[in-house]
């Protein structure tokens, strides 16, 4: 895992984290409280969060799997719904492992959006005073 800082990567500056890595980290929140969840629910979501922001299909589903390679997600092959057994979709669910991550992952990206926070503050009443 990699601590994210402003100066470990000089390239990066607002939440000073990777799309993919923020969308990680926002899908295993997600799951401690509502699990379990199929992409629809991860989109649906996000959008609440930003009101324009959703991962790209691609980003979330990428993610998705490599969450579940990494044995952080449990992952079910099942309908959508069971009174129309039509579509077939993935309901995923966090495993202990991936509790124990996000745990974790609170903990260091709590003082990132603290110090981020902070800049974002300064940069509001030095600009729009």
């Amino acid at each position: 895992m990699d601590f994210l800082s402003h100066k470990n990567n000089p390239k990066r500056f607002a939440l000073n984290m990777s799309a993919a890595q923020f969308t990680k980290f926002y899908i295993m929140h997600l799951l401690q409280v509502h699990q379990p969840m199929i992409s629809e629910h991860f989109k649906s979501e996000f959008k609440k969060l930003t009101n324009n922001w959703v991962p790209a299909p691609s980003t979330l589903l990428d993610t998705l799997h490599e969450m579940s390679e990494q044995g952080l997600l449990y992952r079910k092959e099942d309908y959508k719904s069971h009174d129309k057994k039509r579509q077939k979709v993935y309901w995923y669910s966090l495993t202990d492992e991936g509790k124990e991550e996000f745990d974790v992952l609170k903990k260091r990206y709590k003082l990132l959006f603290e110090e981020q926070m902070q800049i974002l503050k300064q940069i509001m009443n030095d600009v729009y005073r």
